[in-house]
């Protein structure tokens, strides 16, 4: 297969001004470019820019996907209201980063196998929908994405055993779309994925009550809300309101210490979650051999049930075979001996369920007697053997 590279960048939080769209056009001739996307594939040669500078002034999403085994995702979030110091916990080499930019936060979701490992290669143009909806989920304090990148260094081994794992988010147990399509996109086994989701408690959706938010926003400073109005009223909010009850429900859970955001846990070693994940594949790998062999069993037994009635049925008509084997004899043609020795050993079988052997052995020698004068047949007789 020749060389295959896919561009896509997507704007969400604003569209391309015009200098934009000309300074994209400067990077490539021959690239779609729309005032929220741009887009373009290679087949030889390279993308002149460079996807950090194009994320950092113009996108919010970027989505590349290399044939040779590459994938890079990368997620474009304001600066002011995403805690970074608490995403680079989620840091694992190879599988997911963070760079912080003056007025952004890029965070770069990535996979290099070598070629041929992947099951299936696409084009790369049906990621970006699909991936999408983790930059809303992270807005909104799932922190989700993050850990299934982080168990991703533990498959590609770019963690040491004796580190510690991040915060487990609740709901690992129920992957909405977006973070199943994360786990397509990486290629994360999913029995890692259960063993991590072990501790993880389930994920509370519901919407604050009015009489909850107001108590949570007269507990804040009013420096604090100062702060807040300011980035508002200047555009550094895209979202406030999801930005604010993002808040809300991280000094919830900071207050309550909720079960199953893996603060109030032990938290695990990579040697540990790699330890269960090992002993849940060493049991997957039994169970389906001990399936594999009972359908085996059951195969078997059904043939033979099969074999069984057809046997039954030839005694029944053991006359009439007996004259079919010499009619394909005297055809006097390798497929007429073939098929007479096909009836023959029916014949045998049949004869042994129904304790009829000597009668079908004195058959046999008159046959053979009878078409002496035929050496192609008799060694086929011998072959399957039919011995004189």
């Amino acid at each position: 297969m020749s060389e295959y590279q896919y561009y896509g960048f997507q704007a969400i939080d604003r569209p391309l001004s015009e200098d934009d769209m000309q300074w994209l056009r400067g990077l490539s001739t021959r690239a779609q470019i729309t005032t929220t996307s741009f887009v373009n594939v290679y087949h030889w040669g390279d993308f002149r820019g460079d996807p950090i500078k194009l994320m950092e002034r113009c996108f919010d999403v970027f989505v590349y996907v290399a044939n040779w085994g590459c994938r890079r995702f990368m997620l474009r979030l304001p600066r002011a209201s995403f805690d970074a110091a608490r995403a680079e916990q989620y840091c694992a080499e190879g599988c997911v980063s963070l760079r912080q930019k003056k007025d952004c936060v890029l965070l770069e979701f990535s996979r290099d196998d070598e070629p041929g490992e992947w099951e299936e290669w696409d084009d790369g143009s049906g990621w970006m929908a699909s991936l999408t909806g983790l930059r809303g989920d992270l807005s909104d304090g799932d922190w989700r994405c993050l850990y299934l990148a982080w168990l991703c260094g533990i498959e590609v081994n770019s963690l040491p055993g004796r580190a510690t794992e991040p915060p487990v988010p609740s709901g690992m147990k129920d992957l909405s779309a977006p973070l199943r399509a994360l786990v397509d996109f990486l290629g994360i086994d999913t029995e890692l994925i259960e063993v991590a989701a072990e501790r993880s408690g389930s994920r509370t959706t519901e919407e604050p009550s009015a009489s909850e938010l107001n108590k949570w926003i007269r507990s804040l400073a009013v420096a604090e809300k100062d702060k807040l109005l300011l980035r508002i009223v200047q555009g550094e909010e895209p979202n406030p309101r999801r930005s604010l009850v993002r808040r809300f429900r991280e000094a919830a859970q900071s207050h309550h210490a909720t079960r199953g955001d893996g603060d109030s846990q032990v938290r695990r070693t990579v040697a540990q979650l790699s330890e269960a994940w090992r002993q849940r594949l060493d049991a997957k790998e039994r169970r389906l051999a001990e399936r594999a062999e009972q359908e085996l069993e059951r195969k078997a037994r059904a043939e033979a049930q099969a074999r069984r009635k057809h046997l039954e049925d030839v005694a029944s008509r053991a006359d009439a075979i007996w004259k079919q084997a010499s009619v394909c004899i005297a055809k006097r043609t390798p497929k007429g001996y073939d098929r007479a020795v096909e009836l023959l050993s029916d014949l045998k079988d049949a004869a042994v369920i129904g304790n009829r052997t000597e009668e079908f052995d004195q058959q046999l020698r008159d046959l053979r007697e009878r078409h002496a004068g035929k050496p192609n047949l008799i060694l086929r007789l011998e072959q399957a053997g039919f011995a004189g």
